[in-house]
């Protein structure tokens, strides 16, 4: 059961960046997603502007976009790829017992490109269910409630897709540029003048 569940780690992964695209960007994006529901005329058109069925058409198609990232970052011939990712603070992720392991960027990128696959698959599962227990249960036997249930479900629909959204863009950053540089190598050192080592040695 655990394996069906393990691109869920990249939530472990620890960086002080990472909680910008884990949370503050996804609640601002979430925030801007809900605003329509400030409107009543909003509420009552949401159903005959199929907002589901298009976000779910959009979730499938991102689904097969990141298992095809994913295979991209697993085939990408750079070697640098399997170096401990360069930065003042590494990359880790958390260990039972032993001292968490630094992240390589190939690593970073699958557990980044397989919880984007399982998050779209969740989001498009959750959508789903909304649907069916909007229409065949709350419409049936509590239509009163369906205006709370649309605006309850929207809220946490938006919030999954500000994740999605967020995570996915900090990939696309990855995928377009990132992977392509060279890792830079910071150093304090100060560098001996050329020729330095010339003329001490016929100073000698």
């Amino acid at each position: 059961m655990w394996r069906l569940l393990v691109p869920l780690r990249y939530l472990r992964i620890q960086h002080p960046e990472k909680v910008k695209f884990d949370v503050y960007f996804p609640v601002a994006i979430a925030i801007l997603i809900s605003l329509p529901l400030l409107s009543s005329k909003f509420l009552v058109d949401a159903e005959s502007l199929d907002l589901l069925g298009r976000s779910s058409d959009l979730l499938s198609i991102l689904t097969g976009f990141f298992v095809a990232a994913l295979a991209a970052v697993a085939t990408f011939g750079n070697p640098e790829m399997d170096e401990p990712m360069s930065g003042s603070e590494p990359v880790t992720l958390p260990q039972k017992g032993r001292e968490p392991d630094k992240l390589s960027r190939r690593r970073f990128l699958s557990y980044l490109f397989g919880y984007l696959a399982l998050a779209s698959i969740i989001t498009y599962g959750i959508g789903f269910a909304f649907y069916a227990i909007q229409n065949y249960i709350v419409l049936v036997h509590a239509p009163s409630w369906s205006t709370v249930s649309f605006v309850l479900f929207w809220i946490v629909y938006a919030l999954f897709l500000g994740n999605l959204l967020s995570n996915a863009l900090l990939g696309l950053f990855y995928l377009t540029d990132r992977i392509h540089r060279p890792n830079r190598v910071v150093s304090f050192k100060k560098q001996p003048p050329e020729g330095g080592d010339e003329g001490n040695s016929k100073a000698a």
